[in-house]
């Protein structure tokens, strides 16, 4: 199913939020507390647009103090820099598999052990077929 990613800005008013939806012209809401906020404009947006609730995606936006905004940015840094090792070895993985290298080359070339090389197989089922004696490197569809 398609969705539709609405932005939902939420500024505190006393023990409240207000949410504004700058989509949609006018619609706004309150909520006691910001994880409220994700729910309610889903619920809200649906009933207005005649939408079904499953293809609504709400982007909360609270306005926060700086440094909540700095813990953010350094949070989806890091979860991106986490991500990018990962990707990385699986493609040089391929390129390996793809070349014929034996099994423990390939491993002691990215500095792996079996074990670890095992982690970013794309699909657990081909493991039975790698040869971990000296035979090529195999990846799953090739």
């Amino acid at each position: 199913m398609e969705t539709t990613t609405f932005t939902a800005l939420c500024e505190r008013a006393g023990r409240w939020w207000t949410i504004r939806v700058p989509q949609i012209e006018g619609l706004t809401s309150q909520v006691r507390s910001l994880d409220q906020a994700e729910m309610m404009t889903r619920q809200l947006i649906s009933r207005t647009l005649s939408l079904p609730p499953e293809s609504i995606r709400v982007e909360v936006l609270p306005d926060a103090p700086a440094p909540v905004a700095q813990a953010l940015e350094a949070r989806h840094a890091a979860r991106q820099a986490a991500e990018t090792p990962g990707h990385a070895t699986r493609v040089a993985l391929e390129a390996l598999a793809k070349e014929g290298f034996p099994f423990r080359d390939a491993a002691t070339m990215l500095g792996l052990s079996p074990m670890e090389i095992e982690r970013y197989a794309p699909d657990p089922a081909s493991l039975h077929d790698l040869h971990h004696d000296g035979g090529p490197l195999q990846v799953a569809g090739q």
